[in-house]
């Protein structure tokens, strides 16, 4: 990013040299969390730090400020400042871009059905609005990177989009070797299928695990609460109306019911433990 001062433009740390002098020190930080992130109890919380560069001096600020993430629970990963841009401008600001794209375009808005793999990306678009859709233009102007991401991306959908136009034979649009812009990867001789499936599980699984970690999160808030006012941990008859709630949704996927509950009621256990800690 760079910063105007008076007519030069001049670097951040530059800038916060200028504007804070010797005497006070300094650091910058980007925590990647806000307040839904917080709401939802979503682990890790990290937070990128970049030192202030040594001509500046301010050394201890760093340390100082990387304990004080650490002692809230924070995962400090340090970076330099051109470091942290290139990372947000292919992450953050090409979310926000093809999610703004996305928007404008109207795609899969108001629809009355949708693939698994929509949803996820209708996801990325709703957590984009409630992250704070007010900052796309500086995310997307004022990091000094974001524009070399835009082009790569719409460079590369181009050129998807042309091969698309062409309607070339099937053999020149996607050769059997792996260079081939549609090919899709060989998943394995024996069972591709079987294959694939188990890494689609895999990775739901994983999901599952860490939205099991979100929960106990939250039920250590909710803990706290009780807490606050004289409560005990169990509360039998939320447990019920939980169970009851968890097993009409079961029943709404044409899941087996019973398993549902036995779901739950293990989950509501591990909650129990993590209330009382």
């Amino acid at each position: 990013m760079r910063v105007p001062i008076g007519s030069v433009k001049v670097g951040p740390a530059e800038a916060l040299a200028a504007a804070l002098g010797d005497r006070i020190p300094w650091v910058a930080t980007h925590p990647l969390f806000g307040p839904l992130s917080l709401a939802l109890a979503e682990r890790p919380l990290r937070v990128v730090l970049c030192p202030a560069p040594a001509r500046f001096g301010h050394q201890a600020a760093a340390a100082r400020v990387k304990e004080l993430y650490e002692r809230i629970g924070c995962e400090v990963v340090e970076q330099t400042p051109e470091g942290h841009d290139r990372v947000m401008a292919h992450t953050h600001a090409l979310t926000f871009f093809v999610a703004k794209g996305m928007i404008d375009a109207g795609a899969g808005m108001e629809v009355p059905f949708a693939p698994p793999s929509f949803q996820a990306i209708a996801r990325t678009i709703e957590t984009v609005r409630s992250d704070a859709g007010h900052l796309f233009a500086a995310i997307a102007r004022e990091n000094p990177f974001a524009g070399e991401a835009r082009k790569q991306l719409l460079g590369a959908l181009t050129a998807i989009d042309q091969a698309l136009d062409a309607r070339a034979p099937a053999e020149e649009v996607a050769p059997a070797d792996a260079t081939g812009r549609f090919a899709i990867p060989d998943l394995g001789e024996r069972s591709p299928e079987l294959r694939q499936t188990r890494e689609h599980i895999d990775a739901l699984d994983r999901e599952l695990v860490r939205l099991l970690a979100r929960r106990a999160e939250l039920a250590r808030r909710a803990a706290r609460a009780k807490a606050a006012l004289g409560a005990p941990v169990l509360d039998a008859s939320r447990e019920t109306e939980v169970v009851a709630a968890r097993r009409a949704w079961a029943a709404e996927l044409k899941l087996d019911e019973d398993a549902v509950t036995e779901v739950f009621r293990a989950i509501m256990t591990m909650s129990r433990r993590a209330q009382r800690g």
